[in-house]
């Protein structure tokens, strides 16, 4: 046997036994309100709360997508406000459509994507709600939830701490 073939052998060989894996694709927007109270008849009251609502939308938007930057194995695929917009024809339509989710992934390279929520029923608690779709099935993978209650500032980071956790756990890297 020669050097030149002994050496494209050893290489190959080292491919076979370590194998290069990419790292999985994870697109992410930005969560959306699904705000349920009752309306106040306060302006002022209600501008400190849709204020103090859009404040906990951006906390958990930087959480997940410079958690997702820190995890290794994923690589996450942030998606522009005005693409969102332009796959999600009606309020919603994202969140509940596997399909309409997955091509808006897929269309971004993405194998999964995030779409998440935060659900308030009421004043005094809220639920963060992310749903992950493989582009490739066009399936729903797994929805999360997680009650958000108490100081903003503390009670969300645990809890997309906690979904972190979870999307490490369950998908495939």
């Amino acid at each position: 046997m020669t050097n030149k073939t002994l050496t494209f052998l050893l290489i190959s060989l080292s491919f076979v036994i370590n194998p290069v894996w990419a790292n999985t694709s994870i697109a992410v927007t930005d969560f959306e309100l699904l705000n349920l109270t009752l309306k106040l008849t306060d302006p002022k009251k209600v501008a400190e709360i849709d204020a103090q609502d859009q404040k906990n939308i951006a906390m958990i938007n930087e959480l997940l997508k410079s958690g997702l930057n820190n995890m290794d194995g994923f690589t996450m695929i942030s998606i522009s406000d005005e693409l969102r917009n332009d796959a999600d024809k009606s309020v919603g339509l994202l969140f509940d459509c596997a399909s309409c989710s997955s091509e808006l992934g897929r269309n971004n390279n993405a194998d999964y994507i995030i779409i998440g929520r935060l659900h308030k029923p009421t004043y005094l608690f809220s639920y963060l709600i992310a749903r992950i779709f493989d582009t490739k099935t066009n399936k729903l993978v797994k929805e999360y939830r997680s009650e958000v209650k108490g100081t903003p500032s503390k009670s969300i980071p645990g809890a997309v701490g906690n979904l972190l956790h979870k999307i490490n756990k369950d998908i495939p890297h």
